[in-house]
């Protein structure tokens, strides 16, 4: 009896954590849909999150990472290849055929390869884009780019 229990209760607990209760409209939103507009700002912040559980400094959202990451992103849904990091940026993160953050976010963060890179602490600014195509094998496409901070220029 206490076996099926817990079994039912584990059962009830994995189920929970796969939903989206709780879970900001920011983080839900769908990206597969025309016009669909990403918050950058809700993007950064749960990445923050994650990096704050790992006794990481925040990150700084750059609107010249944002611009290059949502420029890398189109290219991304349009050729169906994936980018290369620019030279602006000290890593690229891509992810395909997730339709919104909530879910791209967790495969970013389920992969041990990826969420270090998330919590590299070396990586003091950030940028994501997303961008959708109906045609394409996966639909949406996203990038993120992390930078160091900028090299005060020698005088």
């Amino acid at each position: 009896m206490n076996r099926a229990i817990i079994l039912f209760c584990a059962t009830l607990a994995l189920s929970a954590c796969t939903g989206t209760a709780g879970l900001s409209p920011a983080m839900t939103a769908r990206m597969d849909v025309q016009g669909a507009q990403l918050d950058r700002t809700a993007a950064i912040g749960i990445i923050n999150q994650f990096r704050a559980s790992r006794s990481v400094s925040p990150l700084i959202a750059d609107a010249e990472l944002d611009a290059a990451a949502q420029t890398l992103a189109a290219q991304y849904a349009k050729s169906g290849k994936t980018p290369t990091r620019p030279a602006i940026a000290g890593i690229i993160l891509t992810s395909a055929g997730y339709a919104t953050l909530a879910d791209t976010f967790s495969g970013w963060r389920s992969g041990p390869a990826d969420a270090n890179t998330l919590a590299d602490a070396a990586q003091t600014r950030a940028g994501i884009g997303v961008a959708y195509t109906p045609n394409s094998n996966f639909g949406v496409h996203w990038v993120m780019l992390l930078a160091p901070s900028p090299t005060p220029a020698v005088q």
